[in-house]
């Protein structure tokens, strides 16, 4: 289970709208407890990252800022929890790139869909949503 204030949710939208005409990328840290066999994860911090594919169809986290964040992450004494990044133009499935290059084990994987049309049906998770409003959907895989 992932667990994310609202305030950091909002942030990653907020950036991926920034970003709509690429991808928007960016790192999840915060903590992880394992108990009565549910793994929760904890979102304490997000780092908005820089895609320098500068791309709508993928994106990628140059070596030195991932490894100044990765870093930072350490010296907060915080878990690296997982990684996000947007489709602007495509749904929130992960694409064949996107499964290829999940490869930090035990890491999650978020993508943001943002839908800024007015009506849409979309589907998630084995249901059909009406939406009416602008909104963003989030898969994890």
């Amino acid at each position: 289970m992932i667990k994310i204030k609202l305030r950091d949710l909002e942030n990653i939208i907020s950036h991926c709208k920034e970003e709509s005409s690429i991808e928007a990328c960016g790192i999840l840290a915060g903590k992880i407890e394992d108990s009565d066999e549910i793994i929760v994860k904890e979102v304490l911090k997000v780092y908005g990252c820089r895609n320098e594919l500068n791309s709508p169809t993928e994106y990628r986290i140059g070596a030195e800022e991932q490894f100044r964040i990765f870093s930072e992450i350490d010296d907060l004494g915080l878990d690296l929890l997982g990684f996000y990044h947007s489709h602007p133009h495509t749904f929130s499935r992960p694409s064949s790139i996107d499964k290829k290059r999940a490869n930090y084990y035990g890491c999650s994987y978020m993508i943001i869909f943002l839908d800024f049309r007015e009506r849409r049906r979309v589907q998630g998770r084995g249901n059909l949503c009406d939406l009416s409003k602008p909104t963003f959907i989030t898969r994890f895989f």
